[in-house]
C-alpha cells in the first residue's frame, strides 16, 4: 500500500507531457470514434491523436463505450486468449479437465471482462467524473512510451482535464474481481486467488495500454497520407 502511495503521489506531482492530448470542456459533444489497434483490436477507449483536444465523455456516452467494448468482435478473441493462458500457465479458477472445463473457463473469462469493461469504462469514471480513455502519448524514447503506458494505470484524468487517481482501474478493477468470484465455485475463491485476479488485470490493462501506443491504426494511416502527400509534393515540384 506505501509503495502504491508512493507510485501516485510522484505520478501526479508530473506534469502533462506536451504531447498529451487535452481535454477541454467547451467543445461540443462529439461521436465515439471507431478506433482500433492493430486492426484486430477494439480502441474505443484511447485517443489516439496526443495533438488534439477533445471533448469530455458524457455519462451516457461512458456506458455506450463500455457497451460497444462489450459487443466488439475482439472481445471473445480476447476471453479466449486469456482461457489458453490461464490453461497454459495455471493461473485463474480451476475447472475439470477436458472441454467441458474449458468451455467453463472461457465462460467465466467472457463474463469477467464484460464485467471490468462496465466498471472500469461506465460505473466508476460516471461516479468519479473521470474520463476512462487511454491518451497516447505518441512519441518520444520507447523507455518514456511504455513508463507512460503503466503511469496510466494509475493516474488518470477527470472530465475537466485534470490529473487525478484512475479511479476507473484501481476501484473497477476491485470491483469486477469481486463480481466475478461471487459466481465461481466456493473451492476457487480465496482472499489469494482474488488479489491473482486483481494483479493480472493490471498486466492486461498495462499490455493493451502498449498496444494502442504503439499499434494505433489512425497514427498508421495518418503517417501514411504525411509520406503520400509527400511525395506527391516532390512530384509536382520536379514536373515541368
Amino acid at each position: 500500500m506505501y509503495v502504491l502511495r508512493a507510485f501516485l503521489v510522484c505520478s501526479l506531482g508530473l506534469q502533462i507531457a506536451s504531447a498529451q492530448a487535452r481535454i477541454d470542456p467547451s467543445l461540443p459533444e462529439a461521436p465515439i470514434p471507431h478506433n482500433r489497434a492493430l486492426i484486430l483490436f477494439a480502441g474505443y477507449d484511447s485517443v489516439h491523436d496526443p495533438h488534439a483536444a477533445v471533448p469530455p465523455l458524457r455519462a451516457r456516452q461512458k456506458f455506450e463505450l463500455a457497451y460497444r467494448s462489450t459487443i466488439d468482435l475482439s472481445s471473445p478473441i480476447r476471453a479466449g486468449v486469456t482461457t489458453l493462458f490461464d490453461r497454459s500457465v495455471g493461473v485463474g479458477p480451476f475447472y475439470a479437465p477436458g472441454g467441458r472445463g474449458f468451455a467453463q473457463l472461457y465462460g467465466y473469462n467472457a463474463a469477467n471482462l464484460a464485467s471490468t469493461f462496465l466498471f472500469t469504462q461506465a460505473v466508476v469514471p460516471s461516479v468519479f467524473h473521470q474520463d476512462p480513455r487511454y491518451f497516447r502519448k505518441g512519441s518520444g524514447p520507447a523507455k518514456s512510451r511504455i513508463w507512460w503506458a503503466l503511469r496510466s494505470e494509475f493516474v488518470g484524468f477527470s472530465d475537466q482535464g485534470s490529473q487525478m487517481p484512475n479511479y476507473a482501474i484501481l476501484v473497477g478493477y476491485a470491483m469486477s474481481t469481486a463480481l466475478s468470484d461471487s459466481y465461481l465455485p466456493a473451492g476457487n475463491v480465496s482472499v489469494g486467488k482474488s488479489f491473482e485476479g486483481y494483479g493480472i488485470k493490471f498486466g492486461t490493462g498495462f499490455g493493451f495500454n502498449l498496444l494502442h501506443e504503439y499499434g494505433a491504426v489512425a497514427r498508421m494511416k495518418q503517417i501514411i497520407q504525411q509520406q503520400t502527400d509527400k511525395l506527391t509534393q516532390q512530384n509536382d515540384s520536379s514536373a515541368p
